[in-house]
Protein backbone atom coordinates (compact mmCIF):
# COMPACT_ATOMS: atom_id res chain seq x y z
CA UNK A 1 0.00 0.00 0.00
CA UNK A 2 1.44 3.11 -1.00
CA UNK A 3 1.56 6.67 1.14
CA UNK A 4 -1.79 7.66 -1.30
CA UNK A 5 -3.76 5.15 -0.61
CA UNK A 6 -2.68 4.79 3.08
CA UNK A 7 -3.70 8.83 3.42
CA UNK A 8 -6.69 8.12 1.70
CA UNK A 9 -7.64 5.77 4.09
CA UNK A 10 -6.58 7.47 6.70
CA UNK A 11 -8.66 10.36 5.57
CA UNK A 12 -11.27 8.71 5.35
CA UNK A 13 -11.55 7.28 9.00
CA UNK A 14 -11.27 10.52 10.29
CA UNK A 15 -13.80 12.50 8.12
CA UNK A 16 -17.07 11.44 10.11
CA UNK A 17 -15.63 12.91 13.63
CA UNK A 18 -14.49 15.49 11.52
CA UNK A 19 -17.73 16.62 10.38
CA UNK A 20 -18.87 15.99 13.94
CA UNK A 21 -16.06 18.61 14.97
CA UNK A 22 -17.18 20.98 12.13
CA UNK A 23 -20.69 21.04 13.42
CA UNK A 24 -20.50 21.46 16.74
CA UNK A 25 -18.34 24.62 15.95
CA UNK A 26 -20.39 25.86 14.24
CA UNK A 27 -23.34 25.65 16.13
CA UNK A 28 -21.58 27.06 19.34
CA UNK A 29 -20.25 30.11 17.32
CA UNK A 30 -23.41 31.00 15.51
CA UNK A 31 -25.16 30.84 18.46
CA UNK A 32 -23.24 33.08 20.09
CA UNK A 33 -23.55 35.50 17.55
CA UNK A 34 -27.04 35.67 17.66
CA UNK A 35 -27.21 35.93 21.25
CA UNK A 36 -24.77 38.56 21.12
CA UNK A 37 -26.45 40.54 18.76
CA UNK A 38 -29.75 39.87 20.54
CA UNK A 39 -27.99 41.37 24.14
CA UNK A 40 -25.94 44.25 22.61
CA UNK A 41 -28.87 45.34 20.92
CA UNK A 42 -30.89 45.35 23.90
CA UNK A 43 -28.23 47.51 25.47
CA UNK A 44 -27.64 49.69 23.36
CA UNK A 45 -31.42 50.87 22.86
CA UNK A 46 -30.96 51.05 26.56
CA UNK A 47 -28.38 53.60 26.09
CA UNK A 48 -30.27 55.60 23.65
CA UNK A 49 -32.97 56.37 25.94
CA UNK A 50 -30.33 57.92 28.37
CA UNK A 51 -28.57 59.78 25.64
CA UNK A 52 -25.66 57.32 26.14
CA UNK A 53 -25.06 55.47 23.09
CA UNK A 54 -22.27 56.91 21.77
CA UNK A 55 -19.64 54.06 21.38
CA UNK A 56 -19.16 51.70 17.78
CA UNK A 57 -19.86 47.92 18.39
CA UNK A 58 -16.59 46.19 17.04
CA UNK A 59 -16.99 43.12 15.88
CA UNK A 60 -13.45 41.80 17.82
CA UNK A 61 -15.83 41.97 20.85
CA UNK A 62 -17.92 39.06 20.20
CA UNK A 63 -14.25 37.37 19.15
CA UNK A 64 -13.23 37.68 22.98
CA UNK A 65 -16.55 36.00 24.11
CA UNK A 66 -16.18 33.40 26.28
CA UNK A 67 -18.19 30.72 24.24
CA UNK A 68 -16.37 31.63 21.01
CA UNK A 69 -12.71 31.52 22.52
CA UNK A 70 -14.47 28.34 24.30
CA UNK A 71 -15.40 26.77 20.54
CA UNK A 72 -11.38 27.73 19.12
CA UNK A 73 -10.36 26.03 22.63
CA UNK A 74 -11.94 22.76 21.91
CA UNK A 75 -10.82 22.75 18.32
CA UNK A 76 -7.15 22.82 19.23
CA UNK A 77 -7.88 19.84 22.23
CA UNK A 78 -9.53 17.81 19.54
CA UNK A 79 -6.62 18.12 17.06
CA UNK A 80 -4.31 17.06 19.81
CA UNK A 81 -6.23 14.39 21.09
CA UNK A 82 -6.36 13.42 17.44
CA UNK A 83 -2.92 13.31 17.05
CA UNK A 84 -2.52 10.75 19.63
CA UNK A 85 -5.59 8.26 19.13
CA UNK A 86 -4.58 8.29 15.41
CA UNK A 87 -2.27 5.79 16.57
CA UNK A 88 -3.41 4.31 20.12
CA UNK A 89 -6.76 3.47 17.99
CA UNK A 90 -4.50 0.90 15.80
CA UNK A 91 -3.03 -0.53 19.28
CA UNK A 92 -6.62 -1.80 20.71
CA UNK A 93 -7.36 -5.12 20.70
CA UNK A 94 -3.71 -6.35 21.74
CA UNK A 95 -2.71 -4.21 18.55
CA UNK A 96 -3.59 -6.64 15.75
CA UNK A 97 -4.46 -3.90 13.68
CA UNK A 98 -1.12 -2.28 14.24
CA UNK A 99 0.37 -5.57 13.68
CA UNK A 100 -1.32 -5.73 10.39
CA UNK A 101 -0.15 -2.14 9.11
CA UNK A 102 3.63 -2.93 10.08
CA UNK A 103 3.33 -6.58 7.99
CA UNK A 104 2.10 -4.54 5.01
CA UNK A 105 4.67 -4.47 2.03
CA UNK A 106 5.42 -1.01 2.18
CA UNK A 107 8.22 0.91 4.11
CA UNK A 108 7.05 1.68 7.50
CA UNK A 109 8.14 5.26 7.62
CA UNK A 110 4.67 5.16 5.14
CA UNK A 111 2.28 5.07 8.31
CA UNK A 112 4.16 8.15 9.77
CA UNK A 113 3.72 10.26 7.30
CA UNK A 114 0.21 9.29 6.21
CA UNK A 115 -0.88 10.22 9.93
CA UNK A 116 1.11 13.24 9.85
CA UNK A 117 -0.34 14.23 6.56
CA UNK A 118 -3.63 13.72 8.12
CA UNK A 119 -3.54 15.75 11.06
CA UNK A 120 -2.47 18.56 8.58
CA UNK A 121 -5.14 18.47 6.22
CA UNK A 122 -7.42 18.30 9.30
CA UNK A 123 -5.51 21.19 10.60
CA UNK A 124 -5.70 23.06 7.13
CA UNK A 125 -9.40 22.27 6.78
CA UNK A 126 -10.34 23.24 10.17
CA UNK A 127 -8.36 26.79 9.23
CA UNK A 128 -10.47 27.54 6.14
CA UNK A 129 -13.87 26.42 7.60
CA UNK A 130 -13.01 28.87 9.94
CA UNK A 131 -12.43 31.52 7.92
CA UNK A 132 -15.49 30.96 5.90
CA UNK A 133 -17.46 31.10 9.33
CA UNK A 134 -15.68 34.22 10.19
CA UNK A 135 -16.22 35.79 7.39
CA UNK A 136 -20.07 34.92 7.33
CA UNK A 137 -20.56 36.28 10.94
CA UNK A 138 -18.61 39.48 10.15
CA UNK A 139 -21.30 39.72 7.42
CA UNK A 140 -23.80 39.01 9.78
CA UNK A 141 -22.41 41.47 12.49
CA UNK A 142 -22.58 44.29 10.25
CA UNK A 143 -25.77 43.41 8.23
CA UNK A 144 -27.86 43.28 11.56
CA UNK A 145 -26.76 46.38 13.20
CA UNK A 146 -26.56 48.92 10.06
CA UNK A 147 -30.25 47.67 9.84
CA UNK A 148 -30.76 48.47 13.43
CA UNK A 149 -28.66 51.85 12.53
CA UNK A 150 -26.34 50.93 15.49
CA UNK A 151 -22.55 52.02 14.48
CA UNK A 152 -19.92 49.50 14.07
CA UNK A 153 -15.92 50.02 13.83
CA UNK A 154 -12.99 48.44 12.59
CA UNK A 155 -12.45 45.68 10.11
CA UNK A 156 -12.74 42.34 9.21
CA UNK A 157 -8.72 42.29 8.87
CA UNK A 158 -8.48 44.88 12.24
CA UNK A 159 -10.92 42.17 13.99
CA UNK A 160 -8.64 39.42 13.22
CA UNK A 161 -5.11 41.27 14.42
CA UNK A 162 -6.92 42.32 17.79
CA UNK A 163 -7.57 39.08 18.58
CA UNK A 164 -4.36 36.72 20.00
CA UNK A 165 -5.87 33.05 18.95
CA UNK A 166 -6.95 34.57 15.53
CA UNK A 167 -4.11 36.45 14.89
CA UNK A 168 -1.65 33.79 15.22
CA UNK A 169 -4.12 31.68 13.03
CA UNK A 170 -4.67 34.16 9.87
CA UNK A 171 -1.10 36.27 10.02
CA UNK A 172 -0.69 39.21 8.30
CA UNK A 173 2.15 38.10 6.02
CA UNK A 174 2.30 34.95 4.33
CA UNK A 175 5.59 33.96 5.90
CA UNK A 176 4.08 34.08 9.35
CA UNK A 177 1.63 32.12 8.29
CA UNK A 178 4.11 29.47 6.85
CA UNK A 179 6.37 29.76 10.16
CA UNK A 180 3.38 28.84 12.29
CA UNK A 181 2.26 26.03 10.21
CA UNK A 182 6.22 24.59 11.12
CA UNK A 183 5.23 25.00 14.33
CA UNK A 184 1.97 23.32 14.01
CA UNK A 185 4.19 20.75 12.62
CA UNK A 186 6.81 19.90 14.95
CA UNK A 187 3.84 20.34 17.80
CA UNK A 188 2.62 17.13 15.84
CA UNK A 189 5.98 15.45 15.40
CA UNK A 190 6.55 15.57 19.32
CA UNK A 191 3.29 13.83 19.71
CA UNK A 192 3.81 11.43 17.57
CA UNK A 193 7.28 10.32 19.05
CA UNK A 194 5.83 10.14 22.06
CA UNK A 195 3.47 7.65 21.13
CA UNK A 196 6.15 5.67 19.15
CA UNK A 197 8.53 6.05 22.07
CA UNK A 198 5.88 5.12 24.78
CA UNK A 199 4.59 1.68 22.71
CA UNK A 200 8.05 0.85 22.01
CA UNK A 201 8.84 0.82 25.84
CA UNK A 202 5.42 -0.37 27.30
CA UNK A 203 5.84 -4.10 27.77
CA UNK A 204 8.68 -3.46 29.53
CA UNK A 205 8.19 -0.83 32.29
CA UNK A 206 5.15 0.88 33.52
CA UNK A 207 7.27 4.08 33.27
CA UNK A 208 7.33 4.29 29.70
CA UNK A 209 5.42 7.28 29.28
CA UNK A 210 7.68 9.17 31.94
CA UNK A 211 10.88 8.39 30.25
CA UNK A 212 9.49 8.57 26.92
CA UNK A 213 8.40 11.94 28.02
CA UNK A 214 12.09 12.95 29.94
CA UNK A 215 13.36 12.20 26.45
CA UNK A 216 11.01 14.80 24.19
CA UNK A 217 11.63 17.43 26.98
CA UNK A 218 15.38 17.09 27.03
CA UNK A 219 15.04 17.70 23.29
CA UNK A 220 12.63 20.22 23.71
CA UNK A 221 14.75 22.31 26.52
CA UNK A 222 17.98 22.11 25.08
CA UNK A 223 17.47 25.02 22.53
CA UNK A 224 15.55 26.72 24.34
CA UNK A 225 18.51 26.57 27.20
CA UNK A 226 20.86 27.83 24.35
CA UNK A 227 18.77 30.37 23.59
CA UNK A 228 18.56 31.94 26.81
CA UNK A 229 22.61 32.01 26.85
CA UNK A 230 23.22 33.35 23.47
CA UNK A 231 19.70 36.00 23.43
CA UNK A 232 21.97 39.02 24.50
CA UNK A 233 24.72 38.31 22.03
CA UNK A 234 22.53 38.09 18.98
CA UNK A 235 20.83 40.75 16.81
CA UNK A 236 17.54 40.24 15.39
CA UNK A 237 18.00 38.33 12.30
CA UNK A 238 20.26 36.24 14.24
CA UNK A 239 17.37 35.26 16.38
CA UNK A 240 15.20 34.84 12.89
CA UNK A 241 18.30 32.52 11.75
CA UNK A 242 18.33 30.60 15.54
CA UNK A 243 14.90 29.68 15.40
CA UNK A 244 14.47 28.63 12.03
CA UNK A 245 17.69 26.21 12.72
CA UNK A 246 16.15 25.09 15.75
CA UNK A 247 12.58 24.17 14.09
CA UNK A 248 14.79 22.26 11.49
CA UNK A 249 16.85 20.40 14.49
CA UNK A 250 13.16 19.58 16.24
CA UNK A 251 11.86 18.07 12.84
CA UNK A 252 15.16 15.93 11.80
CA UNK A 253 15.94 14.49 15.43
CA UNK A 254 11.64 13.44 15.65
CA UNK A 255 11.51 12.09 12.64
CA UNK A 256 14.57 10.11 12.84
CA UNK A 257 13.28 9.00 16.53
CA UNK A 258 10.09 8.08 15.06
CA UNK A 259 11.85 6.12 12.22
CA UNK A 260 14.05 4.70 14.26
CA UNK A 261 11.41 3.41 16.99
CA UNK A 262 8.54 2.72 14.76
CA UNK A 263 10.41 0.74 11.90
CA UNK A 264 13.22 -1.39 15.18
CA UNK A 265 12.03 -0.89 18.78
CA UNK A 266 8.05 -1.13 18.08
CA UNK A 267 5.76 -3.80 20.13
CA UNK A 268 2.48 -4.62 19.31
Amino acid sequence: MNLLKLLSWEVERVTKPFLILVAGLLVVQFGWLGYFLWDETNFYEQLRRTGDADYPLMFVSYLNGTAYLLSLGIAVAAVLLYSVWIWYRDFQGRGTFMLRLLTMPQKRMVIFFAKLGTILMMTLGLFAIEWIALKLQYIAFTSWFDDKMIPTQGSFEQALSYQGILSLMYPSSLINFIIHQVLIVVVVLFIFTFVLIERSFWQRTIWSPVLSLSILVVIFTIPILGYAFLSNRLIYDETIVYVGVVLMAWTGVTIWLGKRFLQTKLNV
